[in-house]
C-alpha cells in the first residue's frame, strides 16, 4: 500500500511546485518585455525578434514527450530538480549573451530544460498527493502560471529599468537555481515514504503503451483546442484592444491583468470542485468551461464597451481555468502511474504546438476577412463548442498500472 507524504510536507512540495511554476513562466514571459532593449543592443530586424522570441515554443515543445518519458524512467524528483536548475542556468547564460546568434542558441537549450518541468511536477504531485487531493494539488500549482504572467511584464519591466535586461535575467536565474536545491532535498523520501533498498531501478517504459490509452487522443485533442483559444487571446487583444477600440498601450497592459488575477483564484477554485463534488465526473466541469468560454467568447465580440470587453474576458478566463486544471486531474487521477509523466508530457506536447499554431492561424483568418476580429472570434467559438463535444466524450474509471493494461485497452 503506497504511504503518501505528510500535511507538512504536502505544503512544502505545493509551494516549491508554485515557485518553480511561476519561475517558469516569469522567465518564458519576460522576454517580451526584454527583447525591447535586446533589440536595440544587438540591432536586431523584426523578423529576428519573432525568431527568438518563438524559438522557445519549439524546442520546449519537442521536449514535452521526451521529458515525460524520462520523468517516468528516472523518477520525478530527478527530473524536477534537473529541469529546474537546467533551464535556471541558461536564464543566467541569457543575461551574457554577445550575439543574435549566442542568444538565439541559448534560447533553444532554455526551451530544452524547461521541458521535463511540467510532466515531471505531474507526477510529483501524484506521488505525494493521495487521490482525492490531487485535483486541488494540481489546480494549485497550476494557478502560479497566472502569477507568472503577471511578474513577467510588470515585475520584469521594472527590473530591466533598475538592473538592465542583463541583470534582470541574472536574478531570475539565480532564484531558479537556488529553488531548484529546495526542491532536491524536499522531494528526498523520507519516514514511511522510503522506499526498501532492494527495490531494483525503474524499469523502462514502453512509449507504445500510451496509446492504448482509450481517451489518450481526446485529451490531446482538448488540450490543443484549449490552448488555439488561450494563446489566440494572449496574443491578439492587446492589438485588438489598442488598435481596435483605441485603448492606451499601458492602459491596456493594466486592463489584461485583471482576466490573469481571477484566473488564479478559479484555478483553486475549480481544485476543490474536483476533489470535493466530481470524483468520477471530472469532464463535465471540462465540458462546462468550454460551453461557458463559447458564450463570453461571442458576447465579447458584441461588446459595446471597454467594461463589457474586460468583463466577458475575465468571465472567459474563468471558464478556461477548468479546461487546464480538470484535463491534468483526469490524468493524475485516472493514468497509470508507470506512464502519468509520458501521458502528461505528450498532452503538454499538443498543447504547444497549438501555442506556435494559434496566432497564426487567427492572423490569417483576420486578414482573409478584411481585418475582421468577429471572424477571428466566431472561429475561436467554433473551438470551445467543439471543445464541449470533446469533453463530454471522456470516459472515465479507476487507474490501473500499466502492467495490469499491457495487452488490453485501459481509459484515463
Amino acid at each position: 500500500m503506497q504511504l503518501y507524504a505528510s500535511n507538512k510536507r504536502k505544503i512544502m512540495i505545493s509551494g516549491l511546485l508554485f515557485v518553480g511554476m511561476i519561475l517558469s513562466f516569469f522567465d518564458r514571459v519576460a522576454i517580451n518585455v526584454g527583447i525591447i532593449p535586446i533589440a536595440e543592443e544587438f540591432h536586431l530586424t523584426t523578423s529576428q525578434t519573432g525568431i527568438l522570441i518563438s524559438i522557445f515554443f519549439v524546442s520546449y515543445s519537442l521536449m514535452q514527450p521526451l521529458g515525460g518519458w524520462m520523468t517516468d524512467k528516472y523518477g520525478a524528483r530527478v527530473m524536477v530538480t534537473v529541469s529546474l536548475f537546467s533551464w535556471s542556468l541558461f536564464t543566467v547564460m541569457t543575461g551574457f549573451a554577445w550575439s543574435f546568434m549566442s542568444l538565439l542558441f541559448i534560447r533553444f537549450l532554455f526551451g530544452l530544460g524547461e521541458g521535463p518541468f511540467y510532466p515531471a511536477s505531474m507526477s510529483t504531485i501524484r506521488d505525494n498527493f493521495p487521490e482525492e487531493e490531487r485535483g486541488r494539488a494540481n489546480s494549485f500549482f497550476l494557478s502560479a502560471q497566472n502569477i507568472g504572467g503577471i511578474l513577467g511584464t510588470a515585475l520584469a519591466a521594472s527590473m530591466v529599468v533598475a538592473f538592465g535586461w542583463r541583470g534582470m535575467f541574472t536574478i531570475a536565474g539565480i532564484l531558479g537555481i537556488l529553488a531548484s536545491f529546495g526542491i532536491w532535498f524536499i522531494l528526498k523520501p523520507q519516514g514511511n515514504q522510503k522506499v526498501k533498498k532492494d527495490k531494483p531501478k525503474q524499469k523502462k517504459v514502453a512509449l507504445k503503451l500510451l496509446f492504448k490509452i482509450e481517451n489518450i487522443w481526446k485529451l490531446i485533442t482538448f488540450k490543443f483546442i484549449s490552448n488555439i483559444i488561450n494563446y489566440g487571446l494572449i496574443t491578439w487583444m492587446p492589438i485588438y484592444l489598442v488598435k481596435e477600440k483605441g485603448v492606451d498601450l499601458i492602459a491596456a497592459g493594466g486592463l489584461l491583468a485583471i482576466p490573469y488575477i481571477f484566473g488564479f483564484l478559479m484555478f483553486n477554485v475549480s481544485g476543490w470542485l474536483l476533489d470535493k463534488h466530481m470524483a468520477n465526473r471530472e469532464k463535465y466541469l471540462a465540458a462546462a468551461g468550454a460551453l461557458l468560454s463559447a458564450i463570453f467568447l461571442f458576447l465579447m465580440s458584441n461588446a459595446t464597451s471597454i467594461a463589457l470587453i474586460i468583463t466577458y474576458l475575465t468571465l472567459n478566463s474563468v471558464a478556461l481555468s477548468f479546461f487546464g486544471t480538470v484535463l491534468y486531474t483526469i490524468i493524475i487521477k485516472y493514468s497509470p502511474k508507470e506512464l502519468t509523466g509520458s501521458a502528461s508530457g505528450l498532452v503538454t506536447f499538443a498543447g504547444q504546438i497549438a501555442g506556435a499554431v494559434s496566432p497564426l492561424a487567427l492572423g490569417l483568418i483576420i486578414s482573409l476577412f478584411n481585418d475582421s476580429y468577429n471572424a477571428a472570434f466566431l472561429f475561436l467559438v467554433i473551438l470551445a463548442l467543439l471543445g464541449t463535444i470533446v469533453a463530454v466524450s471522456i470516459k472515465n474509471n479507476q487507474a490501473q498500472p500499466a502492467k495490469e493494461y499491457e495487452k488490453t485497452t485501459t481509459i484515463v
